[in-house]
């Protein structure tokens, strides 16, 4: 399964992004964080979504930069090319939490070692948020940024999500 919106998530406020074909993602709408009746903005931009794509909402939800924590390392520093042995290792002590308290991903890109972490209890709260809020949340992801990371990171799915596919 893939998402067909992108629920982005930052201290201003709260984005809503309809997958638009090869034309990439388009801006449903936005919602400051401090409007007057946050939960009926949230609730008008869930409808304007569907009625722009009748199949419903799959939603991967974009968290914030400001929230993860980017390590970049020379790929050769991955004994025998345990790439994910290597991540793990650099996060250990680089955030304050217990590497068994956060979720990361890692990729390699001309011989560098992207890795992007966040705290779990970071995405239990966005999915709570979601559900709360009715987006039907899939997945969990970063923006793409190729100076931080090769591809989009990816933190998972969503608890009551299954067969979710990472997106390109």
């Amino acid at each position: 399964m893939k998402p067909n919106f992108a629920l982005s998530l930052s201290f201003e406020g709260i984005g809503l992004l309809h997958r638009a074909g090869s034309a990439g993602w388009h801006l449903v709408g936005d919602v400051p964080l401090d409007a007057a009746d946050l939960a009926g903005d949230l609730a008008a931009l869930r409808a304007k979504a569907a009625r722009l794509d009748p199949s419903g909402l799959a939603t991967k939800l974009i968290i914030p930069d400001e929230q993860i924590k980017y390590l970049d390392l020379p790929a050769t520093s991955a004994a025998g090319g345990d790439y994910d042995r290597a991540a793990a290792e650099a996060l250990e002590g680089a955030t304050p939490y217990h590497i068994d308290d956060l979720v990361y991903d890692w990729s390699v890109e001309d011989g560098r070692l992207y890795i992007a972490a966040v705290a779990s209890e970071t995405l239990d709260e966005a999915e709570s948020f979601a559900a709360e809020h009715k987006f039907n949340l899939i997945s969990f992801v970063a923006r793409s940024q190729s100076d931080r990371f090769a591809d989009e990171p990816f933190f998972g799915a969503a608890a009551q999500a299954r067969g979710v596919d990472r997106d390109t």
